[in-house]
């Protein structure tokens, strides 16, 4: 939901409010809903006319808690990427959105030189810890293989040629 720039909708007695996702989700298992608010909705926005997406999770076995999680999202206009979402899990804290490397991408041309420098800033915004799954810096290696790679299909099924 990061990557795609989603809302939530929590609501109580006196009416409802709209979070972007980023400020609902503030720690493991945690929201920054009210405890007299339910969530009601998540709003997506509508990605337009070319766009795709990917999501990569390198786990140990099937079903095990993600060792590095990556969502990308992107759409294309005529000049280039129209938008950009880079979305982040297990690999900090909490989940995290890589700003930089949307920032790096949105408005540019798309190319594996590209792809390659949001890889690495999104690396960068990357906080893992070293644990049984894997070292931090694996885990650091592993974000920006998985942008790279998401990107490359979220491109391709885009439609790009």
């Amino acid at each position: 939901m990061l990557a795609l720039d989603a809302t939530v909708v929590l609501r109580r007695s006196g009416g409802e409010r709209e979070v972007p996702i980023g400020d609902f989700i503030v720690g493991t298992f945690q929201s920054s809903a009210a405890p007299d608010e339910l969530l009601t909705e998540v709003r997506v926005p509508s990605p337009g006319d070319r766009f795709g997406g990917a999501y990569l999770k390198l786990e140990r076995k099937v079903g095990d808690y993600a060792t590095v999680a990556v969502a990308v999202f992107l759409t294309l206009d005529d000049g280039g990427i129209g938008r950009a979402g880079i979305g982040l899990t297990s690999v900090g804290g909490t989940n995290i959105q890589a700003t930089a490397a949307e920032e790096t991408l949105t408005g540019a041309a798309p190319s594996q030189e590209l792809f390659a420098e949001a890889g690495r800033l999104a690396a960068e915004a990357s906080n893992p810890v070293t644990d049984v799954r894997g070292s931090a810096d694996y885990k650091r290696h592993m974000v920006d293989v998985y942008v790279r790679r998401g990107l490359a299909h979220a491109h391709e099924m885009a439609g790009a040629a």
